[in-house]
């Protein structure tokens, strides 16, 4: 059994005004981003074009201005000409609504105090979602990903728990997204040209390194599953330029596990979607990284103590979670035979 390092709880109960004002956010967030794909699906615009004499109907396809001819001007498309027309304003004044009802809750958001996580994790939380990448391609590990279990269970955990300046990205490789149909920096410069777009201060902290920086020292760092075997050749990097991620062990299990969504609130009221490992997962790997001989010693305290928040919440607020054997398939025996994870197993 590992020692029980907090003598009090490791979070207080949000207050119920605190949870409604935090479930609306979450309600209209989710509306914003429904009507932003919806917005998004008219981006380019439509037009006609006179060639020799005759109109044809053409429609931006993408970002950088390509274009593909949908045939000459007829009654057939001028009816897809006006119908793209009117869907497009009706789009556009659905997406202004919900923007200002966004910006509306995130006011109160920071009125009542839940304006939790970095606004620099935020938003760059939203642009990887808005690339269609957070949920597909990457997950965030490590300490921000207890603000989204938090949010979830309605309660606050200590500054202690959660303050940190930087953020890990798990990259899991086996997920496919043609980066070229997304945005040419992107498809350039994957993780790195999105950090950019919220941020244009970033840059690699080494040539060719993990770790991105910007001018006010936050971290961004991209990691992956070590090969097995160690000589298998994977793809290195998500795209040309872009970050190279540092090769971890152990990390299959949290690939593994169900992903683990929610919404948070940025210092700055805005809300986020937060993309994390399952919080059982979560826990198993803060205890394993706790026994890591080369482990520095106050992170490993770190990490036990934000194991046991997490395996808190877990009891008391996700009944429908279980610590059980079911929970650890997949993860290697000498991480399911470790002291605190059957220790976790018995309490359960």
């Amino acid at each position: 059994m590992y020692h029980v390092l907090m003598e009090i709880s490791p979070y207080v109960e949000m207050t119920p005004n605190q949870q409604r004002v935090l479930i609306d956010a979450s309600q209209a967030f989710e509306a914003y981003r429904q009507a932003l794909a919806a917005w998004r699906r008219y981006e380019g615009g439509m037009t006609w074009k006179t060639v020799k004499g005759r109109e044809y109907l053409v429609k931006v396809i993408n970002r950088r201005g390509g274009t593909k001819s949908l045939g000459p001007r007829t009654a057939e498309n001028e009816r897809i000409f006006t119908e793209f027309i009117q869907g497009k304003a009706t789009a556009k004044q659905r997406l202004d609504a919900a923007t200002a009802t966004l910006e509306e809750l995130s006011g109160m958001c920071r009125g009542v105090r839940i304006n939790r996580v970095p606004s620099v994790v935020t938003a760059i939380l939203r642009k990887l979602d808005e690339f269609g990448l957070l949920e597909k391609r990457l997950m965030v590990i490590g300490t921000h990903a207890l603000y989204g279990y938090e949010a979830s269970a309605g309660v606050m955990l200590s500054a202690g728990l959660t303050g940190t300046t930087d953020v890990d990205f798990l990259w899991d490789a086996r997920a496919s997204v043609n980066l070229a149909l997304l945005d040419a920096d992107v498809a350039e410069a994957g993780v790195l040209a999105v950090l950019r777009k919220v941020d244009r201060s970033f840059e690699q902290s080494s040539r060719g390194g993990f770790r991105a920086v910007n001018s006010h020292g936050f971290f961004v760092d991209l990691v992956k599953q070590s090969p097995s075997p160690p000589w298998k050749v994977e793809k290195d990097r998500m795209a040309d330029s872009d970050l190279t991620p540092a090769w971890l062990q152990q990390m299959k299990w949290l690939l593994a596990s169900e992903k683990f969504q929610s919404v948070v609130i940025g210092a700055d009221g805005e809300p986020a979607p937060m993309v994390a490992p399952d919080p059982r997962a979560f826990t198993v790997h803060k205890i394993w990284l706790s026994q890591q001989l080369d482990r520095d010693p106050l992170k490993k305290r770190r990490d036990i103590l934000q194991a046991e928040a997490a395996a808190k919440i877990v009891r008391e607020k996700f009944p429908h979670l279980r610590f059980d054997q079911e929970m650890l398939r997949g993860s290697p025996h000498e991480v399911r035979n470790l002291p605190a994870v059957q220790d976790l197993l018995r309490k359960s």
